[in-house]
Formats: C-alpha cells, sequence, structure tokens
C-alpha cells in the first residue's frame, strides 16, 4: 500500500501544471526623457523598461497627452510624443523651474488579460553654457 502511494504521489508531482505566467498583470513604469535641443517630436519605447509575463506580449492600448500636446502610437511599443514647445504646456505639481519646460502624459501597456499605466515625461532642459 504504502509503494503504490508513494508511485502515485511520484506520477502526480511528474505532471505539468499549466503555465499560468500569461494571465500575470504587467508592471508599467515611469519613462523620462531629458532634451538639451527641442525637437518637433519624440520616440520613447515605452515597453522598454516595462515587464510582464513577457516583452514580447506587451502592447500599447492607450496614450494620452497634456492640452497643446499631441501624443500617438506608432508600433506596439513605441509612442511619439509631437511637442509645441511655444504653445501651452502644463507642469506637473513636482515642476522645478530650473529644469526646463515640460510635456507630459499616460500611458497603458496590456498583454491581453490584464492593463497597467505609467507616466510618461519629456523634459527640455537647454544647454547652459557657463
Amino acid at each position: 500500500m504504502n509503494t503504490l502511494l508513494m508511485v502515485v504521489v511520484l506520477v502526480v508531482s511528474l505532471i505539468p501544471l499549466p503555465a499560468r505566467e500569461r494571465y500575470h498583470v504587467p508592471i508599467a513604469r515611469a519613462d523620462d526623457r531629458a532634451l538639451a535641443y527641442q525637437l518637433p517630436y519624440v520616440d520613447i519605447d515605452v515597453a522598454e523598461n516595462d515587464f510582464g509575463p513577457g516583452r514580447n506580449s506587451l502592447h500599447l492600448v492607450a496614450v494620452t497627452a497634456v492640452p497643446g500636446q499631441q501624443a500617438e502610437i506608432i508600433d506596439e511599443t513605441t509612442v511619439r510624443i509631437h511637442i509645441d514647445w511655444a504653445g501651452y504646456l502644463a507642469y506637473p505639481a513636482s515642476y522645478d523651474p530650473v529644469m526646463g519646460r515640460v510635456a507630459y502624459g499616460t500611458y497603458t501597456v496590456s498583454n491581453g488579460y490584464a492593463r497597467s499605466q505609467a507616466r510618461w515625461t519629456v523634459w527640455y532642459v537647454p544647454d547652459m553654457r557657463v
């Protein structure tokens, strides 16, 4: 009887369990870029520092920008931000005037089962010659 029980336990322990990784919630992390020169647009690979059950499974599903700016999804991992540096820019609560101007918004990544949201930020820090 004990031998039969050991064989059953051994067989059951060898049966592979179904992988559940794909059902884990992805984690999106904030993305920051600092520019020394004003550019008309900036591409940010926002999924570069995000992680989930596999980087290849993450894709962008939504992106927002502050008023006066425009953000669009270029491919499944990249956001393009069109920045009007002369126009209206909103500043976050933690804005430091020494840092220059800033444009920011949010993006949402999904693995097909769950979503996660984070912030993207583009700082314009002029190159100051001393």
